[in-house]
């Protein structure tokens, strides 16, 4: 947050630049292709396991999930609100 009275000492340029971060810093992630991901409700069996988006088809995304490669069937079909960014352990 900056005082109103340091806007009044910035150039027009260094004014501009704040907003846009400002304006980047609080716009939500979205689940896209390539996003890491993990299921959003916690009593379901992959909230604990990770995947990866790989296509993406309107409101819903397809995942690939690492438990899997080994199965036949390697991915599965979810709507966006059904997800959640996947944190490791450490996080």
């Amino acid at each position: 947050m900056i005082k109103q009275d340091y806007w009044t000492e910035l150039s027009t340029q260094e004014t501009d630049l704040i907003t846009a971060l400002q304006n980047a810093s609080t716009e939500p992630d979205t689940i896209g292709v390539g996003s890491i991901v993990a299921h959003a409700d916690p009593y379901r069996t992959l909230y604990v396991e990770r995947g990866e988006v790989v296509e993406e088809l309107g409101d819903e995304v397809i995942v690939a999930w690492d438990h899997w490669k080994e199965q036949s069937k390697k991915t599965d079909r979810y709507f966006r609100d059904e997800l959640r960014f996947w944190k490791g352990e450490n996080q």
